[in-house]
């Protein structure tokens, strides 16, 4: 289907999806947890916290921030991540909430 044939509709299921696609990473979900748990973090609290390498954590930062689902700031050296998209923690709601039944 051509784009701009896609109703407002299709257009928000599409953006729902590619969320949806972005947030079906365990890596992903623990950094999100992790934000909500402990507000702004830097890359290497983060990369500390969760005992990954920091490239790997840096990698899913971006493309979470790519996607905004997450913010960044930076102040001298040091970039600071934070949730940019309530809309993501509605989503791991949903879900903590369908596991706990």
């Amino acid at each position: 289907m051509p784009e701009e044939r896609l109703t407002a509709e299709s257009q928000r299921v599409g953006e729902t999806a590619r969320m949806l696609r972005c947030l079906g990473h365990p890596i992903r979900l623990l950094i999100l947890d992790l934000l909500e748990r402990e507000g702004e973090l830097t890359v290497t609290d983060i990369h500390e916290r969760l005992e990954l390498e920091q490239a790997i954590a840096s990698q899913h930062l971006s493309l979470m921030r790519d996607r905004g689902i997450l913010k960044r700031r930076k102040e001298g050296v040091h970039a600071y991540y934070r949730i940019g998209d309530d809309r993501a923690m509605k989503v791991l709601s949903c879900v903590r909430g369908g596991m706990a039944s």
